[in-house]
Order: C-alpha cells, then structure tokens, then sequence
C-alpha cells in the first residue's frame, strides 16, 4: 500500500509525464505521446493501487492539473485527427482525377 507521502510524489510525476505529453502533442509527436501515455498510467496505477483516504488539497489539485491537460491533449488530437482526414480527402480526389485523366486518354 502506498503512503500519502509515495502518492503525492506519483501523482506529481504523473502531472510532469503529463505536461511532455501536452508539449509533445504541440509538436506533432502522437507515437511520442503515446509511449508517454504508456508511462503515465504506470504510474497513476501505483498512485491508486490499494484501499486510500480520500486525497488531500494538494493530491486533489495535482489531479485536476493532469486532467485540465488530458483535455487539452484530446482538442490536440482531435485537430490533428481533422487535419489528416483532410488532408486524405484531397489525396483522394487528387487520385479520382488523374483516374480520369488517363480515363479520358484511352
């Protein structure tokens, strides 16, 4: 069972791992962001593994820091989500008109 102490202390990793992500997600480093992902839940797994009192001020503010930045990581996914599927959807009419450009030679 981890300590208030051990669990401040994941929880405040966890934030940083938290904020590489945000930065990562900045720059366009989603295989990045997920690797990061992977190593945060680690350590929010110990941070919440076993029976714990309820968590304190600063346990409570750490938590909604990490969570105000997993929104912002989602509106960044979501953007770059967007920008791809345009960015297909031009490929894919590029494609339907040279098919019928060289349609149109035959």
């Amino acid at each position: 069972m981890t300590t208030s102490i051990q669990r401040n202390g994941l929880l405040t990793e966890a934030l940083q791992v938290t904020e590489e992500m945000a930065s990562l997600g900045d720059a366009g480093e989603w295989s990045a962001v997920v690797e990061k992902e992977m190593q945060r839940r680690v350590l929010l797994e110990q941070a919440f593994a076993g029976n714990h009192k309820p968590a304190d001020e600063q346990m409570a503010a750490t938590i909604n820091a990490i969570l105000a930045l997993d929104k912002q990581l989602m509106r960044q996914g979501q953007v770059a989500r967007d920008e791809v599927a345009a960015e297909l959807g031009k490929m894919k009419k590029g494609r339907k008109g040279a098919k019928a450009y060289r349609d149109m030679g035959r």
